[in-house]
């Protein structure tokens, strides 16, 4: 990477990210930092704006699975660790096999990562609604795809071709 794109980077990470953290909860989003992670598997399949939906429709399922996960563990009568593991189990399979029926859908890393931020979310906060917190990880990931991501990768090619043509 060319120096200019180096420091065009990190100065768009300096301003991009740690504007939303301090923006987020003003609008009633206190789960911001979960943009930075799902900008990470945005920019980790190579800045792609074309697979951005789908990589957010990853996310959202996850999202969605994470919910789905949480109630099911809240409402069971079964042991816990087996609820758990068939929870994983069946949920799981079901990630792999509709990612792959639905490729041009869902970005399967992006379904996953999602679903692993969502229980984990969930888990840490049980102050806050499911609903409410699931809304607002939802919310921190697709600002992680659209504007961390996709924003500040066009931002930056924008910069460093001007510099080119000059």
């Amino acid at each position: 990477m060319k120096k200019k794109e180096i420091l065009t980077l990190a100065l768009l990470v300096a301003i991009l990210p740690p504007a939303w953290a301090v923006a987020s909860p003003y609008f009633g989003v206190k789960v911001g930092p979960i943009a930075l992670i799902a900008a990470g598997i945005y920019g980790t399949n190579g800045n792609n704006f074309k697979d951005a939906f789908k990589i957010a429709a990853g996310y959202l399922a996850g999202d969605l699975w994470g919910i789905i996960s949480s109630l099911i563990m809240a409402h069971t009568t079964l042991n816990g660790d087996l609820t758990l593991f068939m929870t994983l189990f069946v949920l799981g399979f079901l990630v792999v096999l509709i990612s792959q029926w639905l490729p041009k859908v869902f970005f399967m890393p992006s379904w996953l990562a999602g679903w692993a931020i969502a229980m984990l979310t969930f888990n840490l906060d049980t102050s806050t609604s499911l609903w409410s917190l699931g809304l607002q990880v939802g919310i921190s990931m697709l600002v992680g795809v659209y504007y961390v991501g996709a924003l500040m990768d066009k931002i930056q090619r924008v910069i460093c071709r001007a510099d080119a043509q000059k």
